[in-house]
């Protein structure tokens, strides 16, 4: 039986060569790609606006086509089917994807990754100020406005209400926000709950037509919240982010999230996260949510298991 062995002298660039082919091409592998996002007056379409923009700078020759959708459900389902390369989702609906609970029981969802945390999207219980409504216990009794059954927000609102011991003292209105504005304004309700980024400019226009009030999550409620879901983040609404709102509040926030499904190669995965997140900073300046990004908050409360390519571009981020 023959024996070989390896030069001393050429060792050290084989092993150059095979550390260069672990990491996969310099290029992309197609010249198109989807992002699923949510609808054109929201958030999430411009952001993936942003993220195409900045994609286009380092591989001219590629296009991140914008699917405008109903948000991150449908987002989940899309990857889930392979129809589309990434999406903006809340990460509480990742959670629940993945773990087959809430709007996806008996649905799990095994085959997405993630790549980044984006930017913090909160919960805001905005009450008509005539009301009297100070503290959460003063929902009891009261017509409020919970989201759309299966929405992101409902399961919010009645985790967050649970917790507060109101959830079964209120009256439920099971209607979308911008149903809910238009109640609040017309006085059919006195309270309606929303998970959104801040400030939100649909409850500032909301606020100059009728005096509202943001209603706090007491630190010790955040603090169970926290303790007994690991997708809530404590979170504070500065103050003057609304009219009349002079004072800071407190609050719970959630993350947006940004994950690719079956579609995206590692490789792809890792080009994408390395020229997009690369210079968190330099993203930010795209567009105002993505300004508080840190090297650090890019993987802050990530629901789902981190793409291999996502990790490897993050661990080279100075």
């Amino acid at each position: 039986m023959k024996k070989f062995y390896l030069l001393p002298a050429l060792l050290p660039v084989l092993l150059v060569i095979a550390g260069l082919t672990g990491c996969g091409g310099s290029s992309l592998s197609r010249t198109e790609y989807t992002i699923a996002t949510g609808s054109k007056s929201g958030v999430y379409y411009p952001i993936g606006e942003a993220l195409a923009m900045i994609l286009k700078k380092s591989f001219s020759g590629v296009t991140l086509n914008i699917m405008e959708t109903a948000g991150s459900v449908e987002n989940l389902q899309l990857l889930r089917d392979g129809k589309v390369d990434m999406a903006l989702v809340q990460n509480d609906i990742a959670f629940y994807a993945a773990e087959g609970e809430a709007m996806f029981n008996g649905q799990k969802i095994t085959n997405v990754t993630g790549i980044a945390t984006l930017f913090p999207e909160v919960v805001q219980i905005i009450a008509r100020k005539e009301t009297g409504i100070k503290t959460l216990a003063d929902l009891a009794g009261r017509k409020i406005a919970v989201g759309s059954k299966d929405s992101g927000t409902f399961y919010n609102a009645q985790q967050i209400l649970t917790i507060a011991k109101v959830w079964e003292q209120i009256d439920h209105q099971y209607i979308n926000a911008g149903d809910a504005m238009k109640e609040m304004q017309e006085g059919r309700i006195d309270a309606f709950i929303f998970t959104s980024g801040m400030p939100n400019p649909s409850i500032i226009e909301l606020a100059r037509k009728v005096e509202v009030c943001v209603v706090p999550v007491e630190p010790d409620l955040v603090q169970k919240l926290v303790n007994s879901y690991s997708f809530y983040y404590p979170s504070t609404i500065e103050a003057n982010q609304y009219p009349g709102q002079t004072e800071e509040i407190s609050a719970v926030e959630i993350n947006a999230i940004l994950v690719s499904g079956p579609n995206l190669s590692e490789n792809d995965q890792y080009l994408m996260t390395k020229h997009l997140f690369g210079a968190p900073n330099d993203l930010g300046q795209s567009h105002p949510r993505l300004s508080k990004m840190t090297k650090n908050s890019l993987r802050r409360q990530m629901p789902v298991q981190l793409g291999k390519g996502a990790y490897k571009a993050h661990s080279e981020v100075p």
